[in-house]
């Protein structure tokens, strides 16, 4: 069975280079003469994608069928007896390096394949040329795939496997921590979004290679290229729910060098939307959107790379592979130099109508948070990789932490949104002070508002906990770390009510003007505008979110501390009171031993639930991980981790106070929502 793996991984691979092939030759050939080769590489594409699909589905099927004649099987399956499990089974292909790499290449082998069959019945010179580049990259992938290391149908070493019982010999199986729901939802739309923007990539280089530097291009890859940004962006969102349950330090977000390569093609891929309706609207930003479609792609093989070459650590990263190494690098050096090289060769043909009349016009908001969003990732991408550079370069050979990112990210990240928010406000070619303040004048009144309420908290919650660190002593260092705090709530809360005023204007003149009742009214603004109200709302999330960045990044109360195993033993965190309440340890049917402690939580005098965080030790991996427990309120979390102790021994125990985090998971959900609609097919919104 492994040999007929290799053999379908063989056959993907031939058929991608079949079909770059019949691609680029029928090009040379002409249209008319070359429209049947070219069509030999389309339904290689396909053919493609069928081999990849076989591929994934014998690996998957080892996986159910506990087959250990495959070493990735062996290593990477689950021992969870859970309602879960069968999922975990399913999860096992995305699970460990080498299922994950074929996970990828199959993923792009569909989205080539979807264009194909899209575009087979008229052919188009760009369409041809942006098959052939993509199957380039995915020539690289299924290359990939046969380097040892990276090869999910190497078969088991005989000394692994009982003869006579065919049951394990050695303690294997995936890691402890990939079996949690996230995880099986997790990796699956980074990947998604990750293969997805290879078409944005491929559209770009399609649109140099032919020279046309007209918006079909745009046109033929934007549903794709917001498809899959918003996958990318919730494999972030969930990667970040993940590490809050499972791996128990109480964060989400600590600036892991594999994080920070999710992040990154995320970040750059908002600019190249917004270029791509500067391209559309204005016949400008063509530079911008070649660029960022370039960089995008680089920065998401800069994750990969980083994942999977070894040379920068990260609790996420995979053993050294020099292969990989040189390999991935030559990947994302090819794409730079066909970018930037085609874009300088081409540049009479995207220079586009870039200039803007004036500072505070529409055209400059893009440009400025375009020139944001890039500098940023660049700055975030070259701490990532420091550690790996030679000592002469700046940082070389030095890893950076979170206070070093934070200093880039919070200013940055404010300005960003501030210009988000204004951005609405402003009109094509120059805003005059009238028509600005006439726009501007009401969602000021209700950011005024919500500002109050968040500087309240602010001052009555949330500073209180920043003045018992030791940073506080540091007047310097609290004013600048309070007055960011203050200055990302206020421009939230405009984030917030600019939206909040656009769909509430917008249904009041709909309605007087259609006799519609205002719901209606508000449904037909969202549903017959997808684009515009998809961003809109995505705008309201993101505004959310850095009112919950600003609180539970900022202002996280850490308390540590130890309580008798008795019951009704007591404790106080935060202002909430503790009561033990009961200790159980239990063995499941698997081996794995689960330890449970127990407590009731009140504050102000009255009980407002009950947590049992834990620990599990796993038999067959012999590890043993935190089994947080959270009690959520709408302002705060009550985040409690058991650290150990027990049956006899004090239990040692860390409380996080959490404020406003929920923010951003209402946030990530708002976001995901606006994208959503905005990338909603229009012929399923009109048959609705």
């Amino acid at each position: 069975m492994t040999a007929l793996g290799n053999l379908l991984m063989a056959l993907a691979l031939m058929g991608s280079i079949v079909s770059v092939g019949a691609l680029f030759y029928g090009r040379s050939k002409g249209q008319v003469e070359g429209e049947q080769i070219t069509n030999v590489g389309y339904f290689a594409a396909i053919f493609t994608a069928a081999a990849a699909s076989m591929a994934s589905a014998l690996l998957v099927g080892a996986f159910f069928a506990e087959d250990f004649r495959f070493q990735y099987v062996v290593e990477n399956h689950s021992t969870d007896v859970s309602g879960l499990s069968w999922l975990y089974k399913l999860s096992g292909l995305w699970a460990g390096r080498e299922g994950s790499l074929l996970f990828w290449a199959w993923l792009l082998t569909l989205f080539i394949a979807y264009v194909a069959w899209k575009r087979l019945s008229e052919t188009d010179e760009l369409s041809n040329m942006a098959l052939a580049v993509a199957g380039i990259v995915q020539i690289f992938f299924f290359a990939a795939l046969f380097i040892e290391k990276n090869n999910p149908f190497k078969t088991s070493p005989a000394d692994w496997i009982d003869p006579a019982s065919g049951q394990l010999l050695v303690d294997a199986a995936m890691n402890p921590l990939l079996q949690h729901w996230a995880m099986i939802i997790h990796p699956p739309t980074l990947f998604i979004g990750y293969a997805g923007l290879t078409i944005a990539f491929a559209y770009a280089m399609a649109a140099l290679i032919t020279g046309d530097g007209s918006k079909k291009w745009v046109e033929m890859c934007d549903r794709i290229t917001v498809f899959s940004w918003l996958f990318l962006g919730i494999g972030i969102g969930l990667g970040a729910i993940w590490a809050y349950v499972v791996l128990g330090w109480g964060g989400y977000w600590a600036w892991d060098p594999v994080e920070n390569a999710s992040l990154l093609p995320w970040l750059t891929g908002v600019g190249l939307l917004h270029s791509f309706t500067i391209y559309r609207k204005r016949d400008g930003f063509k530079g911008w959107a070649i660029m960022l479609a370039t960089v995008t792609f680089v920065l998401v093989l800069l994750g990969t790379f980083i994942t999977r070459s070894g040379v920068v650590q990260s609790v996420h990263a995979f053993e050294e592979d020099p292969l990989s190494f040189w390999l991935f690098m030559a990947m994302m050096l090819g794409a730079l130099f066909a970018g930037g090289g085609g874009l300088f060769v081409r540049w009479e043909r995207f220079k586009g109508a870039d200039e803007f009349e004036s500072l505070t016009s529409k055209e400059a908001a893009y440009y400025f948070n375009n020139v944001l969003m890039l500098v940023a990732s660049v700055i975030v991408a070259y701490l990532t990789v420091t550690s790996a550079l030679p000592a002469w370069m700046p940082g070389g050979g030095k890893s950076f932490g979170a206070a070093t990112y934070d200093a880039v990210a919070r200013p940055v990240g404010i300005l960003y949104v501030l210009i988000m928010a204004l951005c609405p406000m402003l009109v094509w070619r120059k805003t005059d002070g009238a028509t600005f303040w006439r726009r501007v004048k009401w969602p000021l009144a209700g950011a005024g508002v919500v500002s109050l309420a968040l500087v309240a908290e602010w001052w009555i919650n949330l500073r209180p906990i920043f003045a018992k660190s030791p940073k506080a002593a540091n007047a310097l260092m609290s004013a600048v770390h309070n007055g960011e705090a203050v200055a990302g709530l206020i421009v939230a809360s405009l984030a917030v009510a600019v939206p909040v005023f656009l769909f509430v204007d917008g249904a009041n003149k709909r309605a007087a003007a259609k006799g519609e009742s205002w719901p209606t009214a508000l449904g037909n603004i969202i549903f017959k505008a997808r684009s515009q109200s998809g961003g809109y709302i995505t705008h309201l999330g993101i505004g959310i979110i850095l009112m919950g960045l600003v609180g539970s990044t900022m202002f996280v109360d850490d308390i540590k501390l130890t309580v008798d195993e008795k019951p009704g033993s007591k404790f106080t965190a935060g202002g909430y009171e503790f009561v033990f309440t009961g200790y159980d340890q239990r063995q499941l049917t698997n081996g794995d031993q689960v330890t449970k402690i127990a407590f009731d939580i009140s504050r102000g005098g009255r009980k407002i639930g009950s947590i049992a965080p834990g620990q599990i030790q796993y038999a067959v991996q012999q590890q043993t991980r935190l089994d947080v427990d959270v009690l959520g309120e709408p302002l705060r979390d009550v985040f409690v981790i058991f650290e150990g102790g027990g049956a006899g021994s004090p239990l040692s125990m860390n409380v996080k106070i959490n404020p406003l985090i929920r923010f951003v998971w209402w946030g990530f959900a708002l976001t995901i929502v606006g994208t959503s609609i905005a990338v909603w097919p229009k012929r399923l919104a009109l048959a609705a």
